[in-house]
C-alpha cells in the first residue's frame, strides 16, 4: 500500500531534494509540498495526507504551532517534524503535540525513508539526531540540549523580552513556578545575563 505525503519547508531545495527521494520508492508518494505553514493547512484540508513532514522554523511561525491544526483537519494524518537543530527540548516537545517522529536534516536518505516507513508501521515515536551534531557540541550550546520542554518555553520567551510574570501569565503558572524553571535555564546554561541567554538560544536551534 501507498502512503501519500506532503512536505512542507521553507526552502526550495529541500522540498525539491525530498521530492526526489520519494520519487525513487514504491511505497511512498509524494503528493504536494508547502513553502509555508498556511499553505501547508491547505493542503492537508484538500488531500488528506497519509504523511506531512513539516520542517520547524517556517516563514509564518513554528512548525511545532501546526501540529494541533494538522490534527483538526485530518485526525489521521501522521506528522514527521524536520530541523537543522537536535536539541532534545524541541524533541520533546514535538513528541508531547502529537508529532510521530523528529529528524535533523543531516540524515541520510536512506534513514529519511525508513523513518517514515516506520511511522506508517506505528513503531513509536521515531527519533534521528545526527551523531557528528551531538557529538560535537560542548560547554552550554551542548547543555541546551538538557532543558526540559518547559525550560525551552520559558527561554523562548524570556528571549523575546517578557518578564517572569508576563511569562507566568502566557504559561498560565505563578512567577515563582517561572522563576524556578528561569534559575534551572541559568544553571544548565553557566550563564546569567539575557543577552548570553539569547545567543546560546540561537547557536542551539531553540528560537530564530
Amino acid at each position: 500500500m501507498t502512503a501519500s505525503v506532503v512536505v512542507c519547508d521553507d526552502h526550495g531545495i529541500v522540498r525539491s531534494g525530498i521530492g526526489r527521494m520519494l520519487a525513487e520508492t514504491d511505497d511512498l508518494e509524494l503528493l504536494a509540498t508547502a513553502s509555508d505553514g498556511a499553505q501547508l493547512l491547505r493542503q492537508v484540508e484538500k488531500l488528506r495526507p497519509d504523511l506531512v513532514v513539516l520542517d520547524i522554523r517556517l516563514s509564518d511561525g513554528s512548525g511545532l504551532d501546526f501540529l494541533s491544526q494538522i490534527a483538526n483537519i485530518s485526525p489521521r494524518t501522521r506528522v514527521v517534524m524536520l530541523s537543522m537543530y537536535g536539541a532534545r527540548g524541541y524533541v520533546e516537545r514535538a513528541r508531547a503535540r502529537g508529532a510521530r517522529g523528529y529528524l535533523t536534516k543531516e540524515c541520510l536518505e536512506d534513514e529519511l525513508v525508513g523513518a517514515l516507513r516506520a511511522v506508517m508501521r506505528d513503531e513509536g515515536f521515531v527519533s534521528f539526531r545526527s551523531s557528528a551534531e551531538v557529538g560535537a557540541r560542548s560547554g552550554p550550546t551542548s547543555a541546551a540540549e538538557e532543558l526540559s520542554p518547559r525550560e525551552v518555553e520559558v527561554l523562548e520567551l524570556l528571549v523575546l523580552g517578557l518578564t517572569n510574570a508576563e511569562i507566568a501569565e502566557r504559561l498560565v503558572v505563578s512567577p515563582r513556578t517561572v522563576e524556578s524553571h528561569r534559575a534551572g535555564v541559568q544553571r544548565k546554561l553557566g550563564v546569567r545575563t539575557r543577552a548570553e541567554l539569547a545567543r546560546i538560544a540561537r547557536e542551539a536551534g531553540l528560537v530564530n
